[in-house]
């Protein structure tokens, strides 16, 4: 039996490294390109790690079953301990993110009313055509100033065209008031298993440290 195990080593070793190098292709191919300080990449990075941790945990294993060469083994000791400090620092990394996403998301809605009242409040007090025309520049200033025969009803149709904008910003708040459960619901999910993740690594560093310290003191 133990000559059985012996044959299935390098088979272990080969499927650990084989592991271990998808990872490193799915890893490339999420952080290129690099995009960070924008607060959605950072999120879709962090979980889109947490989702992947399972291949190198077992890809890690796996080589380190079958890995016979000592220099090789203590290298995926310490790179067990790296993979456990980057998945500890996803924890910060996806709770900032949604935080800044969901500020951005409420400055922008706030900013956009904002506009929106302050054109209403030009509008109402526009008076002549040339007060209608300063304000379709001020609107759209590429465009050519149309004609405006009746400043009255240039006047309701913008009116009616903000209240649509108004409308459709409101329906852009609920959503996000809608939204905020299920965003706190991927937060908390991608950090316990980044947490998880992070301690399980860890925990390999430390049973393959005992394993190389007595190697190193036993030769």
């Amino acid at each position: 039996m133990a000559q059985s195990h012996s044959h299935l080593e390098p088979l272990f070793r080969l499927a650990g490294y084989t592991l271990l190098s998808l990872f490193l292709l799915d890893l490339l191919a999420i952080l290129i390109p690099f995009n960070f300080t924008n607060s959605v990449w950072e999120f879709q990075l962090a979980n889109q790690l947490v989702e992947r941790a399972p291949v190198p945990i077992l890809g890690l294993i796996f080589v380190l079953i079958g890995e016979s060469q000592f220099r090789f083994f203590k290298f995926l000791s310490w790179l067990s301990l790296l993979g456990g400090i980057l998945y500890f620092l996803l924890l910060p990394l996806a709770i900032s993110a949604i935080v800044r996403i969901d500020q951005q998301s409420s400055t922008q809605i706030a900013t956009r009313s904002a506009q929106i009242q302050q054109l209403k409040e030009q509008i109402n007090k526009a008076q002549t055509s040339a007060d209608i025309a300063a304000i379709l520049s001020r609107i759209n200033p590429q465009a050519t100033p149309p004609e405006i025969g009746n400043p009255e009803v240039v006047k309701q149709q913008l009116l009616a065209s903000l209240s649509q904008n108004e409308r459709s910003l409101q329906a852009q708040a609920a959503s996000r008031e809608n939204n905020l459960g299920t965003q706190i619901k991927n937060t908390i999910k991608i950090s316990l298993g980044a947490l998880i993740s992070g301690t399980f690594f860890l925990v390999i560093w430390q049973k393959t440290r005992k394993i190389v310290n007595q190697s190193q003191f036993g030769s």
